[in-house]
């Protein structure tokens, strides 16, 4: 994901440093560029309400995620709120060291009028090349630029939920409104038809060619040519729905069906849910755009108190990129009903964002919890996940417990826990942080 920063400075012309402010924010669009953000900058400095204007009629037309102010002294507040009324994003305040500006005093007045106008605003504070400056913004803006993202996003909820699993239940209303996603809900017999109509020639060759890239098949040809042709179909609908990812009822109809259409699908960008998990589907959509990696779909399983390490893991749908070698890949049956095709390999090691987003109106929330995924064996029939935290493990559990969190982690490669923290404060979301 690659934000836009809408760039602007604000100051008052009788303060001191007034005329070194155009410099300070060329200064820091030049820093914000070394990073890696890419800005939009008005060069005009805010001051009355001719400049005001000026900014507004150059950035209202302009895309942009996030609008950056870079506060170069004390200034009347009123300014910015004008400019708040043609550029309705979120606001970065940057506060710059300085004993005789007022760039910090200022922007604490702006921020008690932002907060009382319920605005979403973010704070910092320091030089224009201090890197860890550079690194919020960068973080709260990818933040923002994934709820922009998210509006846009439609995912397909195919049979509705796992009968015996309350928890996974979804208010579709509640989700377009905390995260901007739609859900598409489909029926069974959509998927139905969709594979009858798919090609089975086609399908066969397709599958007798991957099993010559993974390491294992022990999946009956049958089997392997039913599970290609349920990612044809899978994908049919995606298409035709304008889909970005899907949740299938799997358990225990569709089980071993399409877990191999997930793992393919899942490189081709399309998120996947396991048991028909709506909110969870979104957990990975969230995870993917952040990191533009294939998300695992976990249980919570095993904690080691004496390695301080949790196991997580599910059936076997995994995105072949996040094995650590393709040779590693066991195509074979889903484990309980032995039968279909799961893509089945232990996960690569990496550090790791765990999130997991259950509840309604009243509780809507989202857990979080980052670790490093260490080296493991197959140490259940899936994509073992073996991660090492710096949290007790049993306190972790107990948190879990007590917060009422769900059963599916979905664990993204990378710490994304700063992004996720502002998209909650931006989207009204709980988090916990584990």
């Amino acid at each position: 994901m690659n934000p836009i920063i809408g760039l602007v400075s604000l100051a008052g012309q009788y303060e001191a440093g007034f005329d070194k402010t155009s410099a300070l924010l060329n200064s820091a669009g030049e820093s914000l560029e070394w990073s890696g953000l890419e800005i939009i900058k008005s060069d005009t400095v805010m001051y009355d309400g001719g400049t005001t204007k000026t900014v507004a009629n150059y950035l209202k037309h302009k895309d942009f995620d996030v609008l950056c102010v870079c506060v170069g002294t004390w200034s009347e507040d009123h300014h910015l709120l004008d400019l708040l009324e043609y550029i309705n994003k979120p606001v970065i305040l940057w506060a710059f060291p300085a004993v005789d500006t007022g760039s910090l005093c200022g922007v604490q007045q702006i921020c008690c009028v932002l907060k009382e106008l319920n605005r979403d605003y973010f704070y910092v504070y320091g030089e224009p090349d201090d890197v860890k400056v550079l690194e919020e913004i960068g973080q709260i803006a990818r933040a923002a630029a994934l709820k922009d993202r998210l509006k846009y996003v439609k995912i397909g909820s195919i049979g509705g939920r796992v009968k015996g699993m309350t928890e996974i239940a979804f208010d579709e209303l509640e989700i377009k409104d905390r995260t901007g996603v739609r859900i598409v809900n489909l029926d069974e017999d959509e998927l139905v038809e969709a594979f009858k109509v798919t090609d089975e020639e086609e399908a066969k060759e397709y599958w007798g060619n991957l099993k010559k890239r993974v390491g294992k098949v022990t999946s009956s040809d049958e089997h392997g040519i039913e599970s290609i042709r349920y990612y044809f179909a899978m994908k049919k609908l995606t298409e035709k729905y304008e889909l970005e990812g899907i949740a299938v009822k799997c358990y225990p109809k569709w089980m071993g069906k399409i877990c191999l259409g997930y793992s393919i699908l899942s490189e081709e960008g399309i998120v996947c849910g396991c048991e028909g998990d709506v909110n969870n589907t979104v957990s990975m959509k969230i995870l993917y755009e952040l990191s533009n990696i294939p998300t695992h779909n976990t249980d919570l399983l095993y904690p080691d108190m004496k390695l301080n390490t949790i196991l997580f893991s599910h059936c076997g749908s995994g995105a072949f990129s996040i094995a650590g070698n393709i040779k590693d890949i066991h195509l074979g049956a889903v484990r309980l009903a032995d039968t279909g095709v799961c893509s089945m390999f232990p996960a690569k090691p990496g550090k790791v964002t765990l999130i997991n987003m259950v509840g309604r109106k009243s509780t809507f929330k989202m857990a979080v919890t980052v670790g490093e995924a260490v080296k493991c064996g197959m140490e259940f029939p899936g994509n073992p996940l073996k991660v090492k935290f710096k949290r007790n493990v049993d306190e972790i559990n107990r948190l879990i417990a007590t917060e009422g969190v769900g059963h599916h982690w979905i664990g993204g490669y990378g710490d994304m826990s700063k992004e996720l923290e502002f998209f909650c404060k931006l989207n009204e979301i709980r988090l916990i942080n584990f």
